[in-house]
């Protein structure tokens, strides 16, 4: 009897804990969010491509978002492609707890350089 009373107590202890974990769980925050997505695309016989991005954030940062979208194409059958791409992102959004908090900043970068060699003059003059 003592088993059963002891397995029905675990059992209500489990199917009502879900309940009370949330509480005892610390809520997930974050400080300013910068995300940066671009694709270069040369088709060339050379391609120098690249992608620097520089962030600032004001300390204790919170509730700024910043996105930036580039997409840059050169075709160059005779010769090389140059592309630069700079992204220049500032946060100055609001303080979190006076900034003590350690919350960090979220930074998500996708920048996809594609070069497709091309053949030397594939249309010359006959």
């Amino acid at each position: 009897m003592k088993s059963k009373l002891l397995s029905l107590g675990f059992f209500s202890l489990t199917a009502v804990s879900p309940f009370f974990i949330p509480s005892l769980t610390p809520s997930a925050s974050a400080g300013c969010v910068g995300v940066t997505a671009g694709t270069q695309i040369a088709i060339s016989r050379e391609a120098s491509q690249s992608t620097r991005v520089n962030r600032q954030s004001s300390p204790g940062c919170s509730g700024s978002t910043s996105v930036s979208t580039g997409k840059q194409v050169c075709i160059n059958n005779d010769g090389a492609c140059e592309q630069r791409r700079t992204v220049n992102q500032n946060f100055q959004g609001g303080n979190r707890r006076g900034g003590y908090d350690p919350v960090k900043d979220i930074n998500v970068d996708v920048n996809v350089p594609v070069h497709v060699k091309s053949p030397r003059a594939p249309f010359s003059n006959r």
